[in-house]
């Protein structure tokens, strides 16, 4: 990209140009920052999370073993048996301990990539102010300098991502205990159906609508907060009044705002149910390779194929969670018109 090409400006804001054109064409013209920070985020997830089911695996070997022997011990007497109806409960505990690292780990990549998308189009300001001017545009902004500029903002954006994983849990919590109330009929006139007593309209409001609703207003959250993390990194403003700041801004405009979020959560998911497909080929792979390495234990292989797509699809989403950070910075830049620190000084060098 040269000095002389415009990414946006005032005058586009006025004339009306769209926040996803924008996005699209700082995707475009800086695709080095933009998927080389997915690049990083990717192999970190490959490292980190690889390393935290590796070891989930370690920890229940012996128990993939036991689930083993059970199970050709009923073959054997001719009787019935349920692969891992002993061995449950421990397998539970692994999950609880290795969920809420990858989760921190999945958090850890959001804030990475938000915070490198929002200082990306920071520098695509620049560049667009600089005009022609060759002397006044900083300089080609490499990976190493995205590095070096997001460290003194890593911590406040985790943070955020942390704050906003809290409010979005609440009503998440909330509508999963509407569907454990109703379905233990603790709810007067609402009886969960079965297969002789169809579902009545209480039950369809109550058991369906109503966490649908609960669910939705969590979404409306989410979009709420979406533009925190690009706050923060404007304004150099603590987590807390990034996040109240990001309401702020997105109150003069909640429909815009929430249908740009959608618009990000379809795509994402669109995304991650396709790489989740791609991963059922690596799946069949993986699984052959288990079963060669484990001495054909199904157990351990069976489990190793249903997660492996799961993980395909994880390690590859900061692909697409890139351009959605782009635009959720020139969402804030729209909203905010411009008015946020960019931090870039005029002309310094980049590389």
């Amino acid at each position: 990209m040269t000095g002389s090409t415009s990414v946006f400006s005032s005058d586009e804001r006025r004339a009306g140009t769209s926040v996803v054109a924008e996005a699209l064409r700082i995707t475009g013209h800086h695709r080095r920052p933009v998927f080389g920070s997915a690049v990083l985020a990717g192999a970190a997830a490959l490292l980190v999370g690889g390393g935290i089911v590796a070891g989930a695996f370690a920890a229940s070997w012996g128990l993939f073993l036991e689930a083993r022997r059970a199970a050709e011990l009923a073959i054997e007497y001719e009787d019935s048996y349920v692969a891992y109806a002993d061995q449950w409960d421990s397998l539970v505990k692994v999950a609880f301990c290795v969920v809420p690292l990858l989760l921190l780990g999945a958090m850890v990549s959001i804030a990475w990539l938000l915070t490198a998308q929002t200082i990306t189009v920071a520098h695509a300001r620049e560049r667009a102010a600089a005009g022609t001017d060759p002397a006044a545009a900083p300089g080609a902004l490499t990976l190493r300098a995205l590095w070096r500029r997001t460290r003194p903002d890593f911590g406040a954006a985790l943070r955020v991502q942390l704050l906003t994983l809290a409010c979005a849990l609440v009503p998440g919590l909330v509508g999963l205990l509407v569907l454990v109330v109703v379905e233990s009929e603790m709810v007067p006139g609402v009886v969960w159906p079965t297969y002789h007593d169809p579902a009545t309209a209480q039950f369809v409001l109550v058991g369906r609508i109503l966490p649908l609703v609960i669910w939705a207003l969590g979404l409306v959250l989410l979009a709420r907060f979406s533009l925190a993390t690009a706050v923060r990194v404007a304004d150099n403003s603590s987590a807390t009044a990034a996040m109240r700041r990001s309401w702020t801004l997105t109150r003069t405009a909640r429909m815009y705002t929430t249908g740009i979020f959608l618009l990000c959560t379809v795509a994402v998911s669109a995304t991650f149910m396709t790489l989740k497909w791609l991963g059922t080929y690596v799946a069949h792979w993986a699984g052959l390779l288990m079963l060669a390495t484990a001495g054909d234990n199904v157990w351990v292989t069976g489990v190793l194929v249903i997660i492996t797509p799961f993980a395909v699809a994880l390690v590859l989403l900061p692909f697409a969670l890139a351009p959605v950070g782009v635009l959720l910075a020139c969402l804030r830049e729209r909203l905010d018109g411009g008015t946020g620190e960019a931090r870039v000084p005029s002309g310094a060098p980049i590389g």
